[in-house]
């Protein structure tokens, strides 16, 4: 090779990338300097950023561990205890399968807005797409993902041994919940390998893997729960096949470690990341503006099919938004089933807490019942979204508002009934109630996308200022709403079923006018 062609062909080896990234982040670091000193800011701002994550962390973590702890105590309670240990480390196991396939989806979810691995445009051009290796640019990145993966998962595997056992725990030395916390730390590698390789060329072995963990951890659950409990009673998690179980799949979990970060750092779709990156920040801003309508596009482009798919005759004539609604969802059929199952176990999990199971059931099903609605409610949404909502087809707003919600009130209906069926009717009332006020919500969180003006004044406490609590508090007001409904269903109980469904059905009317005046006043 001659020398002339050297120059243009380079391994890395004439550049090393820490020194090239040291040069870099020396340069970041005096421009921030004179940009500080010139608008006199504190350049120390991301110091007492960092002081107050980890004070946050440290006051808020023992009350989730706790919380965590609880919630899987409740989830055994009142189930009998399994015939065997062979029987109960399987229920084990299948409550770990489902919950990795959980947090996989999830992790489909990140990757598609730019994360588990992220990178910027900038990085993609100058290094990435130079003459740096990807796991040269992205090693530390991978590796600190590898970290806090480990770190959640142990910190959910002790809670959950706590929970499971906590007699057994505190009875002995600390030796097994240490060994919990490898084997959580273990397997949280897996939906981390699973997210990343999302974001590579092996996207569709992705979601392969996420739907083999969901269908694999569903089943196990389910077998679980028609032997009179989610996690049976009884468990020793020292001295069960329990241990062995997580242990075995822990192998798994550190293969998928070194997979992490050796291997697919190299097969990184860059670009797709990048913009995945850019599309979250953007939305962040919109967020920090007082604009949520760029959430919408955090996701990327939607995928559509069916393009031959054209508008129901019968129904266009009659019912024109309705037809419009039932296109929009024929052409997105892999985001209906998706919802459908979602919306059909967040029903499922309504009845149990209805049916005498813990509170964290209820609110859990009401939240993935709320969130599976967002698909059926697209056509409100994309209603809201229009300059003057309205005024494209004749009649009033509040017509049209009823119009769209038709076919999400029809899917609502279809899922509930599937909850219900095998329930009977001591069960069915929490669940249509639930179902009710999450299409209510809906409507009533479309029709206002920015921030009130008056959220953003300072509001002092003794705490501090609370305004951007207050301006978080109203981007989640839906999901609030919906969760505080299902909470006081479950506190309720039998007894107080009448009164409280008087109550969410005033909620529910008094949701729908208010959804009803604010897309006229659009």
């Amino acid at each position: 090779m001659s020398d002339a062609h050297a120059g243009h062909v380079d391994d890395g080896s004439r550049v090393p990338y820490r020194r090239w990234s040291r040069w870099v982040a020396g340069l970041r670091r005096r421009a921030l300097l004179a940009r500080a000193a010139e608008s006199g800011a504190d350049p120390h701002d991301r110091v007492y950023l960092a002081y107050g994550v980890v004070l946050l962390a440290l006051v808020y973590g023992p009350i989730l561990w706790s919380a965590l702890a609880q919630a899987v105590a409740a989830a055994q309670a009142g189930g009998r205890p399994a015939p065997s240990g062979v029987v109960v480390g399987g229920v084990v196991a299948a409550t770990v399968v489902l919950v990795l396939g959980v947090a996989a989806a999830a992790g489909l979810a990140v990757a598609r807005a730019g994360g588990p691995l992220w990178t910027t445009p900038a990085e993609a051009t100058f290094a990435l797409g130079g003459q740096f290796r990807p796991r040269q640019v992205l090693g530390r990145r991978s590796v600190l993902l590898v970290l806090a993966a480990a770190g959640t998962g142990a910190f959910a595997a002790t809670a959950a041994a706590v929970g499971l056992a906590p007699g057994a725990v505190d009875a002995q030395a600390g030796l097994p919940l240490a060994a919990w916390a490898g084997a959580g730390a273990a397997l949280a590698q897996v939906p981390l390998a699973v997210a990343v390789a999302a974001q590579t060329t092996l996207r569709r072995a992705a979601v392969a893997a996420t739907a083999v963990l969901l269908v694999l951890g569903a089943a196990g659950v389910s077998v679980a729960a028609s032997r009179g409990g989610l996690l049976g009673g009884g468990l020793d998690p020292v001295t069960t096949p329990a241990v062995v179980t997580a242990v075995a799949v822990g192998v798994l979990g550190l293969a998928c470690a070194g997979w992490v970060a050796g291997v697919l750092p190299d097969r990184l779709d860059v670009d797709r990341a990048a913009a995945g990156q850019t599309r979250t920040v953007t939305a962040g801003r919109g967020l920090v503006g007082g604009e949520s309508g760029a959430l919408a596009d955090v996701l990327g482009p939607r995928t559509y099919a069916g393009r031959r798919a054209g508008l129901p005759r019968r129904l266009l004539h009659r019912a024109p938004l309705v037809a419009r609604d039932l296109l929009g969802l024929r052409r997105r059929p892999g985001a209906l089933v998706a919802s459908l199952v979602v919306g059909t176990v967040g029903a499922l999990l309504v009845r149990v807490g209805a049916d005498g199971g813990p509170a964290l059931a209820a609110v859990a099903g009401a939240a993935a019942l709320y969130g599976a609605a967002r698909t059926w409610a697209d056509g409100l949404h994309a209603f809201a979204a229009q300059p003057q909502p309205g005024a494209l087809l004749p009649g009033s707003v509040r017509r049209a508002v009823a119009g769209h919600l038709v076919v999400p009130a029809v899917l609502a209906l279809l899922v509930a009934g599937a909850a219900t069926a095998a329930a009977g009717a001591d069960v069915a009332l929490p669940v249509v109630l639930v179902a009710g006020t999450v299409l209510a919500v809906r409507a009533w969180v479309a029709g206002a996308t920015a921030a009130p003006p008056g959220l953003f004044t300072p509001m002092m406490t003794p705490n501090g200022d609370m305004s951007m609590l207050v301006l978080g508090a109203w981007y989640l007001r839906g999901w609030l709403v919906v969760v505080a409904v299902a909470w006081l269903l479950h506190r309720a109980g039998p007894g107080g079923a009448p009164t409280a469904a008087v109550v969410v059905l005033a909620l529910v009317a008094g949701l729908a006018a208010a959804a009803a005046r604010r897309f006229a006043r659009a």
